[in-house]
């Protein structure tokens, strides 16, 4: 996921979340094949949430499945600019854990390929995870 700015301790430039291996997680710290990686939680409810990924920095279940399906391809959607306009992907990983990314589809493809879900796609995945719903509201934001 694109840095979150809104986290103040991101405003630090050498700060990162690395996930399962720190800088909260002290057991998985020199698993270094584990850095950037993080737990996934469950679907239950999930269009319930107003924020998501494990930084927030995404407002809507629509746009949570829409960056599985632009991440390498509209990189620019989802990832800020440096001041000669390049797209800093992984803006939140050091340069040393890039390996650790997952290119697995979706992921993996080229930029200006089609996505690998389309508009109609990414609809209908909204609503089948707005059927795993349960009905009782969910307690954390």
């Amino acid at each position: 996921m694109p840095r979150n700015a809104r986290i103040p301790v991101n405003r630090d430039p050498a700060y990162f979340d690395l996930g399962l291996c720190g800088p909260l997680r002290e057991d998985l710290r020199e698993k270094t094949q584990y850095c950037g990686m993080f737990r996934t939680p469950t679907l239950r409810n999930v269009a319930q949430r107003t924020v998501f990924f494990h930084n927030g920095a995404v407002h809507s279940l629509a746009d949570a499945v829409r960056f599985y399906a632009e991440r390498d391809t509209r990189p620019g959607n989802w990832y800020p600019k440096d001041s000669d306009g390049k797209v800093r992907k992984f803006d939140d990983l050091p340069v040393r854990f890039a390996d650790n990314v997952d290119m697995q589809g979706p992921f993996g493809q080229r930029v200006g390929e089609a996505p690998v879900l389309s508009e109609a796609d990414v609809a209908d995945l909204v609503a089948f995870l707005k059927t795993l719903s349960d009905g009782y509201p969910i307690d954390a934001p």
